[in-house]
């Protein structure tokens, strides 16, 4: 310490350092509590500066948006909504059945389903119909503030178009000039909302379509690849050279990921990894998992395989994550060519655990048997509103290698 400085200044410093640092560990809904406190409070919790540091240590505490599957309940009990659950709950119990919460219901936000989520802040979405058309908008909330957006980015679908003018929505973060994106894609066109404007701007279409905007035709697992957020871009999984085909038809050399860059808003095309040397029978997934891009996909209907891009853009750098057999998954249906499409059994990653050495997976098929290796964790998540139970598709798995 300078001989010259002021010691009551110096330990003010060091107190609101020290201070800083023990609020960083408190949970969110904690500091907005402690934002009542006093003014002092409320001044360095509001901090720009606080709130982007928090923002990086609380990403090591990730939680998955769970949405219930309503196309199983009657029509009097679907209230949509999903349930935010911490993964390390799901990690500690893969059997919990995790609880109805009121205050993320979409329906008193005017909203009835959800983008996506980005640091925190989520991208709802609605619509309404009238004769001729399909009309959408969108709404930002923060459900640790609980602060709703009005409702922004009107967009008009002609409903007797084909579904080059239906459009998907996706939720990204443009890290360069600190700005939400909402980014709405078709077979055709493709524009982007800013979050703090109101206006769509149409920008470049797909280089390469991704694969299932129309999986009528493209015989594919439907919203799937609405686009995946890593690194300030939106990643999608593509076909070159086809826009209609039979599934037998591709051939390896098609496979390629688009990658949009949010900042400067354009595109460029990745490759998978070059260990990808098979066409499964079932879609390979592009995911995000630990803060890179991954690829995943079935070898020689044996195995489920999963690659990570450690350094985004960088072909040399996919390296593989995982390689385990569907046996020792301890599942025995949807994994042989002649079974139907519908039953092929269809895995995606959802997150995993450095940790803990776990990865934590949806399907489309019910659960797999808790029996096997004891490296692994099987179970599947359910969400329960009073005496109805709600099937989640999801699944733990142990991270374990053959």
């Amino acid at each position: 310490m300078d001989s010259n400085s002021d010691p009551k200044s110096f330990l003010l410093l060091l107190f609101n350092e020290l201070l800083s640092e023990i609020l960083l560990l408190l949970p969110i809904k904690t500091l907005m509590q402690m934002k009542c406190v006093c003014k002092s409070l409320k001044t360095l919790i509001s901090d720009p500066a606080f709130v982007k540091l928090h923002l990086q240590r609380s990403s090591l505490n990730t939680h998955l948006a769970l949405i219930p599957d309503w196309s199983t309940m009657p029509d009097q009990d679907k209230d949509c909504s999903f349930v935010p659950v911490p993964t390390s709950r799901l990690i500690e119990d893969p059997n919990i059945t995790i609880h109805y919460d009121p205050y993320y219901r979409l329906a008193d936000m005017d909203c009835r389903s959800v983008v996506g989520s980005c640091n925190g802040l989520i991208c709802l979405l609605d619509y309404s119909y009238t004769t001729d058309h399909r009309h959408t908008w969108i709404r930002f909330w923060n459900p640790a503030t609980n602060k709703l957006s009005e409702k922004l980015g009107y967009l008009c679908h002609d409903r007797h178009n084909s579904v080059s003018d239906f459009f998907r929505f996706t939720f990204g973060y443009d890290i360069t000039n600190d700005i939400y994106k909402v980014v709405a894609f078709s077979i055709n066109k493709v524009k982007v909302f800013d979050f703090g404007g109101n206006v769509w701007r149409n920008i470049q279409s797909f280089p390469v379509v991704p694969f299932d905007l129309e999986p009528s035709k493209l015989h594919c697992h439907p919203f799937v690849n609405d686009g995946v957020y890593v690194s300030g871009t939106i990643n999608w999984l593509a076909i070159r050279n086809k826009t209609e085909y039979e599934w037998d038809d591709i051939t390896i050399e098609q496979f390629v990921i688009v990658s949009l860059d949010l900042a400067t808003e354009t595109y460029q095309q990745l490759l998978p990894p070059s260990g990808f040397v098979e066409v499964p029978s079932v879609e390979p997934s592009v995911t995000v998992l630990m803060d890179c891009l991954c690829f995943s996909h079935r070898f020689e209907e044996t195995h489920f395989v999963l690659w990570k891009m450690m350094e985004f853009g960088v072909q040399e750098s996919w390296t593989q994550f995982l390689k385990i057999s569907f046996q020792d998954l301890q599942i025995d249906y949807g994994i042989s060519n002649w079974y139907a499409y519908d039953w092929q059994l269809f895995l995606f990653p959802l997150c995993a655990s450095d940790s803990s050495n776990t990865l934590i997976m949806a399907g489309n098929r019910g659960s797999i048997r808790p029996t096997g290796p004891s490296n692994l964790v099987h179970g599947s998540v359910l969400a329960s509103s009073g005496s109805n139970t709600l099937p989640i598709a999801v699944v733990g798995e142990g991270a374990g290698t053959t």
